[in-house]
């Protein structure tokens, strides 16, 4: 007897998604000073590659609880300004408490769908990052097509994401970092897998 393969719904992928980082936002949220010391370097390469200095205007998509959202205020200053959107509005109000504790002003947040950035794609801006955030997106070029647009004017995107194992850091690293970090929500019954996008297209020099 052949056992049907499961069909993707990419509805209840995201429903799942929002549900899971809603539960895990505040474990998450904790374990920020760890993601600075993994992803920080990975982050300023990616705000290097998107020009972002002072007066910079910055949409972050899927920016969780804003760690690089914090990040790109201090660079943009009091003059520019950091939009931080994401699907779990749980972990995005870890985001905007983040910012106002660190003083920044210049940071807003709101909940959406990183495939469906239209009504955000009025708003001027300089520059567009998602570290890591593609992985969980069923449609990723969909995802960067929206994010592409909006920042068509200016041509600075900056996607960052995880590629398979054979092409990480070390074992050992990578496992120091699995174990020390909260587990990530688990993926949707045959969801697409979340480092075919970083393998597909790495960036030049990745």
């Amino acid at each position: 007897m052949t056992m049907q393969q499961p069909i993707f719904d990419p509805v209840k992928f995201k429903d799942t998604t929002r549900k899971q980082w809603d539960s895990a936002a505040e474990a998450w949220n904790r374990w920020g000073p760890l993601l600075t010391r993994w992803l920080g370097p990975a982050t300023e390469l990616m705000l290097d590659m998107t020009d972002i200095g002072k007066g910079s205007r910055v949409l972050d998509v899927a920016a969780g609880a804003g760690e690089e959202t914090l990040t790109a205020a201090r660079r943009v200053g009091p003059t520019g300004y950091v939009l931080a959107t994401d699907i779990s509005p749980g972990i995005l109000d870890f985001a905007a408490s983040n910012a106002k504790l660190a003083g920044h002003a210049n940071v807003d947040t709101v909940v959406a769908d990183g495939e469906m950035l239209d009504a955000i794609s009025a708003q001027p801006f300089d520059a567009v990052i998602s570290r890591v955030g593609l992985i969980y997106f069923p449609d990723q070029n969909r995802a960067l097509g929206g994010c592409a647009i909006i920042s068509s004017r200016a041509a600075r995107l900056a996607p960052s994401s995880i590629p398979p194992p054979t092409r990480t850091c070390s074992s050992r690293s990578r496992s120091a970092s699995s174990a020390a970090a909260p587990p990530c929500p688990r993926l949707y019954p045959a969801s697409p897998d979340r480092s075919a996008w970083a393998t597909r297209r790495c960036l030049p020099g990745a």
